[in-house]
């Protein structure tokens, strides 16, 4: 729900269509009158009594409470980089992670405006789960379940600007990062999270693969799919 309500207050409203639905061909809304409009763009006929025409629109209004939107960004922001500089790179400061051969690691994979994807390879000292009980303070852990493998307690329900654990302690095993908003991670026992922004979900679920991912990444090459 809060995703929801801060995406409308950063809707860009210039992309909005105006878009009229019509059964009749006379009239002062019926199909004729619309065509004739000097804003008329397109018109897509259903069947016989059933029309869709497009106009341009002459007047966008910007009612969006933008300087909300704003706000939130950039508080998200410094959630973020207080997060990862002063909490999980001080965490693992004794790892060298200019050192590949290190058996050791922290690498930052991904972020986006509200969340962060890690690669951590460490002991059980720095054990991320062992960290996550002792500092429970930053984290919602009220999604794991009542009795997990990590003996990780529930608290911190929806309270504002801590982070989540969106896997609940299960392992993600892959991930392919090709730009922003354009990923897929494997997690342990579970179907492939495949995100693709402004693509139909049921696209991106039916014809594109976790492998299309790691092609893409892997020959530098680009993956076209047809529109059912």
């Amino acid at each position: 729900m809060n995703n929801a309500v801060f995406g409308k207050t950063m809707e860009n409203v210039r992309v909005h269509l105006d878009v009229r639905l019509v059964t009749r061909w006379d009239g002062r809304y019926g199909a004729e009158a619309l065509i004739a409009k000097p804003n008329f763009h397109s018109r897509n006929i259903f069947s016989e009594d059933l029309m869709a025409v497009e106009l341009r629109r002459l007047r966008v209004q910007f009612a969006k409470p933008i300087y909300a939107g704003m706000c939130i960004l950039e508080i998200s922001k410094t959630r973020m980089y207080e997060f990862h500089y002063d909490y999980m790179l001080p965490l693992y400061r004794h790892i060298d992670n200019n050192n590949t051969n290190n058996n050791e690691y922290c690498r930052l994979l991904y972020t986006d405006t509200d969340s962060l994807i890690y690669h951590i390879v460490t002991n059980t000292k720095t054990d991320p789960y062992e960290c996550m009980r002792r500092n429970l303070a930053r984290f919602d852990t009220s999604n794991y379940p009542s009795v997990n493998a990590y003996d990780m307690p529930r608290a911190n329900k929806r309270v504002p600007g801590l982070m989540k654990d969106e896997n609940c302690g299960a392992i993600m095993s892959e991930f392919v990062g090709l730009r922003a908003k354009m990923y897929a991670y494997r997690v342990d026992g579970r179907e492939d999270n495949k995100i693709i922004k402004e693509v139909h979900r049921h696209i991106v679920a039916r014809q594109i693969t976790f492998d299309d991912y790691a092609q893409c990444l892997r020959d530098a090459t680009e993956c076209t799919v047809n529109r059912a």
